[in-house]
């Protein structure tokens, strides 16, 4: 069938590459007869034999024997390697199989395929060129974060933070002894420039800091220009990574809450001015039942249907740099969702650049369940910003921490969206 089935498309014209399904595991079982299939192929003018390791099962040894066999058997014919990542060794296999003849790799963008997934090309592809000296894609290999990132944006899927290469996490510094030796020479906790594959580095700022770490947000953020000024930080580092460590052990982390950070450190800038304070909230709920009517004729309860009103006051400056007092009511499917409505009916006339600005996530994790209703929660909400003219957007992540859930949440929002307004407009 193999002989026929190549035979009849190499007449046609066709260029043709024979994906061997379960090679691997028939090699392993009888190799002599696996070895039969791939000269019935090649005997009938196959192109390229890939070798595909379907069940994901097989160890970077085992590939090796097996592609080096058929190396040596067809050397006339090209090889090529299909893994799937059944034990997280699909890129170890592949690279394997490279290693011992193959010169076709199939894989797909992020590892995205059946079961765990296939080959990673994304962790392939910088691997081969910057570590094996494959010619790869030139220039175009600092696109690969941005790929990356834009098919899981497409499949509606987060990103991997952990994933090799492209992940926000791939160059993530969190230990001040890390953070002040990478400042010294990066490749002493990094192995490539992140810059290389379109990523960048990062300082993290948790429990394990030390000053080089906000040193480092500080240059990040650009709250200092010049050597000398980012000096007079040192001692404000110290008092800001004391407040860091305080607000941790109520239950904060700061390390996927860029903006919180941000704010932090500007809030302890004796002159910093908030473009507006909070001088007092409220939310009210409100259920009502919504009643059908049975084929008796009674009427029973089937659902309730909720209602909140969230009423804010604020105070900020106007043109003039006066202070004005804004008192704002509205109405949302939640407690959150009724105080941002407000939050925005109050700003926005002033600050329109927040009609940009969107939240598009909203976690909720409690920390001492032990306690119940009564548990510490943490609220983590992200924003995105998107121009409208070009359709590029950023995002970026608020926390709060409060036995409250709408404290917290409140802490979160209000802080992400003081630090759209610092942003400003990204067109």
């Amino acid at each position: 069938m193999v002989a026929e089935s190549v035979a009849y498309l190499k007449e046609a014209g066709r260029e043709v590459m024979l994906d061997l399904e379960h090679f691997f595991d028939g090699y392993k079982a009888n190799p002599p007869y696996a070895l039969e299939v791939c000269r019935a192929a090649v005997e009938a003018g196959v192109d390229a034999l890939v070798m595909c390791d379907t069940n994901g099962g097989s160890l970077p040894w085992e590939i090796r024997i097996a592609v080096e066999a058929v190396k040596l058997a067809f050397p006339e014919v090209r090889l090529g390697i299909h893994c799937h990542n059944d034990q997280e060794l699909a890129v170890a296999n592949s690279l394997e199989a490279i290693r011992a003849g193959a010169s076709i790799v199939q894989g797909t963008v992020n590892g995205v395929g059946e079961r765990t997934g296939n080959a990673n090309l994304v962790t392939l592809i910088p691997c081969l060129q910057m570590k094996m000296g494959y010619q790869g894609v030139g220039e175009r290999l600092k696109d690969l974060t941005k790929l990356s990132r834009f098919v899981d944006e497409m499949m509606n899927r987060m990103p991997n933070p952990a994933q090799p290469f492209v992940g926000s996490s791939a160059f993530a510094h969190k230990g001040g002894i890390h953070v002040s030796a990478v400042a010294k020479i990066p490749l002493s906790y990094q192995h490539i420039e992140p810059e290389d594959v379109g990523n960048s580095k990062r300082v993290l700022v948790s429990e394990l800091a030390g000053r080089s770490n906000i040193i480092s947000k500080v240059r990040e953020f650009g709250l200092c220009e010049s050597d000398q000024e980012c000096e007079l930080w040192d001692d404000k580092s110290a008092e800001v990574l004391t407040k860091i460590k305080d607000l941790e052990k109520l239950g904060y982390t700061f390390e996927g809450a860029e903006a919180s950070i941000n704010l932090m450190l500007r809030r302890s800038v004796e002159d910093y001015s908030s473009p507006f304070s909070i001088l007092d909230y409220s939310c009210q709920i409100s259920d009502s039942q919504i009643n059908s009517h049975t084929s008796q004729g009674t009427s029973r309860v089937d659902t309730l249907s909720g209602c909140s009103r969230a009423t804010v006051k604020l105070q900020m400056m106007n043109s003039q740099g006066l202070p004005i007092t804004k008192l704002e009511v509205a109405e949302g499917k939640g407690p959150v969702d009724a105080l941002s409505f407000a939050l925005r009916r109050a700003l926005e006339p002033d600050f329109p650049v927040l009609r940009e600005v969107e939240l598009s996530d909203y976690k909720v994790r409690i920390l001492d369940n032990e306690k119940a209703t009564g548990a510490t929660t943490r609220v983590m909400i992200e924003f995105k910003q998107t121009c409208q003219l070009s359709g590029h957007h950023e995002s970026w992540t608020t926390v709060g921490v409060d036995a409250n859930i709408i404290s917290a949440s409140f802490i979160a929002l209000t802080d992400g969206l003081e630090y759209a307004l610092l942003r400003g407009n990204i067109c």
